[in-house]
C-alpha cells in the first residue's frame, strides 16, 4: 500500500528556524497549511504552428508556504514576523516594511505530519524547507462566529549555501542545516 513518507492526510507541525537559536513551533493552526511548487516555462515557437508551442523551457519555481495560525500570541508574531515589536505587556506594535532584502534572515522551516495530535519524530517524514521568510497577509474577521486566523506566508528561496546551492526543499531530512 504505497503513500508518501510524510503520510496522506492528516494535520502538522511547522517549526520556524529549524535547528536554528530561534526555533519556534508556529501551532496552533485552523485551516491548511498549504505548501505550493510551480515551475515557470516559457514556450517555443514556430511561426507555422501558430500559437501552438514546438517546445517550453524552464524558467524558475516559484515556492510558497501558507501558515494559518489560530489562537496566536504576541509573542509568536513579534519573534516570527519582521515589523512587529513589542509595546510592552499584551501590546504588539506593526510597522511598515519597505525596501529590506528578505534572504539575508531567510531560515529553515520544517513541516511533520502529526498523529493523535503528536508531531513525527522520524526525520525521513518531514518536508524540510531551507531558505524561507516570512511576511504578513492578514484579513482579521469579527463577526458572531468566525474565528479570526493570522495568515503567515513565506517566500521561498533558491539556497545559496555552500554544498546546498539550488536547493529549495527536501522530503525527508538526512541531517540538521
Amino acid at each position: 500500500m504505497p503513500q508518501l513518507p510524510f503520510k496522506d492526510k492528516g494535520p502538522c507541525e511547522v517549526v520556524w528556524d529549524y535547528n536554528g537559536a530561534g526555533e519556534m513551533n508556529l501551532s496552533p493552526f485552523l485551516g491548511t497549511v498549504s505548501m505550493r511548487t510551480t515551475d515557470s516555462t516559457s514556450d517555443v515557437q514556430e511561426e507555422g504552428y501558430g500559437e501552438t508551442p514546438v517546445d517550453a523551457i524552464f524558467t524558475g519555481t516559484v515556492v510558497e508556504l501558507d501558515v494559518p495560525m489560530a489562537r496566536s500570541t504576541l509573542d509568536q508574531l513579534i519573534a516570527l514576523l519582521a515589523g512587529v515589536e513589542s509595546g510592552g505587556e499584551n501590546i504588539a506594535i506593526f510597522s511598515v516594511k519597505s525596501g529590506c532584502d528578505m534572504y539575508s534572515d531567510a531560515k529553515a522551516v520544517v513541516i511533520k505530519p502529526m498523529c493523535d495530535n503528536v508531531p513525527s519524530t522520524t526525520p525521513s517524514e518531514w518536508i524540510l524547507i531551507y531558505k524561507c521568510f516570512p511576511y504578513r497577509e492578514f484579513d482579521l474577521g469579527f463577526d458572531r462566529d468566525g474565528q479570526r486566523i493570522h495568515m503567515v506566508k513565506f517566500k521561498v528561496f533558491v539556497n545559496q549555501d555552500s554544498g546546498y546551492e539550488g536547493k529549495l526543499y527536501s522530503y525527508g531530512v538526512a541531517e540538521p542545516v
